[in-house]
Formats: structure tokens, C-alpha cells, sequence
């Protein structure tokens, strides 16, 4: 019994829900079934009373208005009582051979035979009568008249015996009816109420196998929603309860796993965090002493060069060219001791290379021509950059390029912009640069490499090389592609590449 509960309980609610609704149709459909063929066999009983009794009754009426029109005609002579005459005989005659031919040999039978056989007669008796009246046989017609009153009277007593009967018979039938429609009726009553019981019952049954545990699942969800991870709810059953309850534990420990993995994430993150801020103050710190070192990388040869040619210069020429060259040397000596850890407008560094480029002119004659182009918006050249970024590039334009030169060389400066950024252009017609050191040049530095020897690039001011600019505009505005170098067509020209807003530290 134990066993079959246990088997009943893993029955899917489906299942269960198909087995209760084919039960309850069935039981249904066998009282239907029932009350239909009861009811059935009780209307076929009934029709066959009520066909008996109105052949009979048919009969008794048709043969008292035949009995009428055969008198009519015997005294009146009257043709529509003639063909009313043979109407009625043959309506008559259809109902006797009726009779007799589906005669069931009961007492009952037998008599309905009786009455077929005797109305037979009587039609003949009756037409008899007519024809005699017809052809004028006054005895024949008397006669035969005669015996169609004796025999009609005969087979109405008769017909009116046997109704009698038929009428007892027909309570007897209906009071043995009535009893069956009573059982029918009360059988259907009980079988009603015991179909409702029954649906009652499974409803009941299907509500509470539903609702308890859904009552159960629910207050273990209040405890997860205040934060209560550790329930667990149990099943023995494998229905759609025995999946939820499952699949509700399942849940259950995917959320306590997420949470646990969302804690461990926050550790790692607020670990990482603290990382990042540190590597950040260690990088920022590391910065700003690469940019200090860079900065400082000033050849102090410069200025002795520079005070030392002067000095020559106005010794031997003693006029306003010479003191135009101090001058001009003069502004590049106050340019650069204001410092390289400052910022200046862009236009404060096209003046001083506009001086430096004034100081070899001056001390290399017309081997160095310059030229200048500015296209855009003025305000383009309100923008900040790092000192000493022009000067260095146009230097090594004529070291590197064109003092070798014997017909001497041409530098331009041009300057344009966009909407996003200022472009700044030098180019010389010097001897130009290799694809392998224009990569080199361009490539990334590692950060922990700082060269602060720069021996190898001295040049007779600045001693300030292309990597050091390179280096500096990257710091600055926090960004790599700041600088281009391309050698085409016998031209060196070094793009700058400098943003109007200045990116912050990522």
C-alpha cells in the first residue's frame, strides 16, 4: 500500500489531472450512455402503445363515416357520396391489410387479426350494397345494406373491446414506464451526485497536494529574500512539487555561489584598486622625474658659443649687425633660462626659432634658407606646449641635413589646423633620415630607460635630440601619436601632431 502511495505521489500532475478528467468523462459517458438507451427502449414502448391506439382509433372513426356515406348514397343517389364512399374503402382497406399482415400472435395480435379480417369482409359487404344500388337491385342493395349495419356494429363493439382492453393494458404499460423513468431518474440523481463527489474530492485532493508544498516553497523564499542562504527545502516526490523544489535549491545555491563570488571579486577589485593607485603614484612619480631629467639635458655650451661668437663679431664689424645678433642671441639665452619644466604658447617658440635660425644666418651666411607659413585660425598659436620643442627639430634640420650640404639647404616652418588639433611642419632638403631611424626615433622607449647621456646628439646650442622632444610631447599631453617624420621626394619633414585639449591622466 506504502509502495503504491509512493508511486502515486511521483505521478506527474498531468498525469494525474488526465487520469481524474478520463475518469470523470467516463463515468459521465456511461450514464449518458445508460439514461440514453433506458430513455430509448421507454419512447419505443410508448410509440408502439400510442400507434396501436391510434390505428384503432383511425379505424373506429373512418368506419363510422364509410357506414354514413353508404347511407347517403343508397338514399340520395349522390355522386360525391360515391367517390367519398371508395375514399374512405380504400383508407380502410389499407389499415385492415396493416393488420393483418403484422400481426404479433398475442391475445392482443390475434384480436387486431380479428378486426382486419372482419372489416375485409365488411368493405365487401359494403361494396355489395353500392353496386346493387347502382344496378337498380333493390333486394340485393336492402340486404347487403343490412348486413354492413350488423357487421359495422359488430366490429365497433369489437374495436371498442379491444380499446377497453388496450386502454388497461396501456396504464399497466405506463405506471411499469413510469416506475423506469423513476429508477432512471434516480439512478442518474445518484450517479450526479456521486460524479460530484467524486470531482469534489479531486479538487480537494489536487489543492492541497498543490497548495501545501507552494506554501512550504513560499515561506522559504521570505527567509532567502531577508538574506537567509542556507535553507534548503526537501522532496521526496518527483511531480512538478519534487522539480520546483529542485530547481528552488538549485537557485538557492547559485545565488549563494554568485555571492560569494561577488565578495571574492570585491576583495580582489578593492586589492587591485589599491594596486592601481599605487603603480599610479609610483608612475606619475617616475613621470615627472623623466620629464625633469629630460628637461634638464640643456648643452651649456650654448651660451659660451653663442657670447663667445658675439664677442668676435662686434671686435671685427662694429655695427648694427652685430648688435642684431646679440639681440637675437640674447632672447634665446633669456628663452632658455626660464626653464624647460614650464610651458609656453606655440607662438613663443615660433620667436625663438625665428632667432635661432637669425643666429645661423648670421654665422653661416646663404647656406641656410628659411621660410615660414602660417594657415588657420591665429588662436591656434595660443596653444600650450613644452618649451624647447621647435628649436631642437630645426637644429637638427642643419646639422644633420643640410651644413653638409656645399650649395647650402632650405628649412620651412608652416603651420595649419583642424578642428581637433594644430599641425606644425619643418622641412629641410637635406640628406634625410633612414626608414630603420625614423623608426627607431618613433618607436617606444621603455620607461624605466631614461638616458640622461646625450653625448652622442650634441649639437652646438640645444644638444637637445629628436627622441627628447618625442619623449616630452608624449609626457605632456598624455598621448604617442604626437610626432611623424617622412622622406619623400628629397624633402625630411618632421609633423607635429598637437591636440587643442589636452588629454588627462587615464
Amino acid at each position: 500500500m506504502v509502495k503504491r502511495m509512493k508511486r502515486f505521489k511521483d505521478i506527474k500532475f498531468r498525469t494525474k489531472l488526465v487520469i481524474f478528467f478520463l475518469l470523470a468523462i467516463l463515468t459521465v459517458l456511461l450514464a449518458s450512455v445508460y439514461n440514453y438507451f433506458s430513455l430509448q427502449m421507454i419512447i419505443k414502448d410508448t410509440a408502439e402503445m400510442y400507434e396501436k391506439t391510434m390505428e384503432l382509433i383511425s379505424i373506429y372513426r373512418l368506419l363510422g363515416y364509410f357506414q354514413n356515406e353508404i347511407e347517403t348514397y343508397l338514399s340520395t343517389n349522390s355522386s360525391d357520396s360515391l367517390l367519398a364512399f371508395y375514399d374512405y374503402m380504400n383508407q380502410i382497406r389499407g389499415l385492415a391489410d396493416s393488420l393483418i399482415s403484422n400481426v404479433v400472435y398475442t391475445p392482443e395480435g390475434i384480436k387486431s387479426k380479428n378486426v382486419g379480417n372482419m372489416i375485409i369482409n365488411y368493405l365487401r359487404h359494403g361494396e355489395e350494397a353500392i353496386i346493387a344500388k347502382r344496378g337498380r337491385d333493390i333486394e340485393g342493395y336492402t340486404s347487403s345494406y343490412a348486413r354492413t349495419v350488423r357487421e359495422n356494429n359488430e366490429i365497433m363493439r369489437y374495436i371498442e373491446e379491444i380499446m377497453s382492453n388496450e386502454l388497461i393494458n396501456t396504464s399497466d404499460n405506463y405506471a411499469a414506464i413510469s416506475r423506469r423513468i423513476q429508477f432512471a431518474t434516480r439512478f442518474n440523481n445518484f450517479l450526479i451526485a456521486g460524479v460530484i463527489v467524486f470531482v469534489t474530492f479531486m479538487i480537494l485532493s489536487f489543492s492541497f497536494q498543490i497548495t501545501k508544498p507552494i506554501t512550504k516553497l513560499a515561506s522559504y523564499a521570505k527567509k532567502v529574500s531577508a538574506g537567509d542562504f542556507d535553507v534548503e527545502v526537501q522532496s521526496d516526490s518527483h511531480d512538478e512539487i519534487g522539480i520546483l523544489y529542485n530547481t528552488f535549491n538549485s537557485m538557492v545555491r547559485s545565488i549563494r555561489k554568485y555571492i560569494r563570488e561577488i565578495e571574492e571579486k570585491a576583495r580582489l577589485e578593492k586589492i587591485l584598486n589599491e594596486q592601481r593607485l599605487n603603480n599610479l603614484k609610483m608612475k606619475n612619480a617616475l613621470r615627472e622625474a623623466e620629464l625633469l631629467a629630460l628637461q634638464s639635458q640643456i648643452n651649456p655650451h650654448f651660451i659660451f658659443n653663442t657670447i663667445n661668437i658675439g664677442a668676435k663679431i662686434a671686435m671685427l664689424e662694429g655695427d648694427m649687425k652685430t648688435c642684431t645678433y646679440l639681440e637675437n642671441a640674447a632672447d634665446i639665452i633669456r628663452y632658455n633660462l626660464k626653464g624647460l619644466d614650464s610651458v609656453v604658447q606655440l607662438r613663443e617658440e615660433i620667436e625663438n626659432v625665428k632667432s635661432y635660425v637669425y643666429l645661423l644666418q648670421t654665422r653661416f651666411g646663404d647656406s641656410v634658407n628659411f621660410s615660414m607659413e602660417f594657415s588657420g585660425n591665429d588662436s591656434a598659436l595660443d596653444i600650450l606646449v613644452p618649451r624647447m620643442i621647435l628649436q631642437p627639430i630645426v637644429e637638427n634640420a642643419y646639422i644633420h641635413g643640410i651644413s653638409e650640404k656645399e650649395e647650402g639647404g632650405t628649412i620651412g616652418l608652416k603651420v595649419s589646423s583642424d578642428d581637433q588639433y594644430v599641425y606644425v611642419y619643418v622641412t629641410d632638403n637635406g640628406k634625410g633620415m633612414s626608414r630603420e631611424k625614423i623608426e627607431e626615433l618613433l618607436g617606444d622607449s621603455s620607461e624605466h630607460e631614461i638616458n640622461l647621456s646625450l653625448s652622442s646628439k650634441t649639437g652646438h646650442t640645444t644638444g637637445i635630440g629628436i627622441d627628447n622632444v618625442i619623449k616630452r610631447l608624449r609626457l605632456y599631453f598624455n598621448m604617442h601619436d604626437v610626432m611623424d617624420i617622412r622622406c619623400e621626394g628629397g624633402l625630411t619633414t618632421v609633423i607635429f601632431k598637437l591636440p587643442k585639449n589636452k588629454k588627462t591622466e587615464e
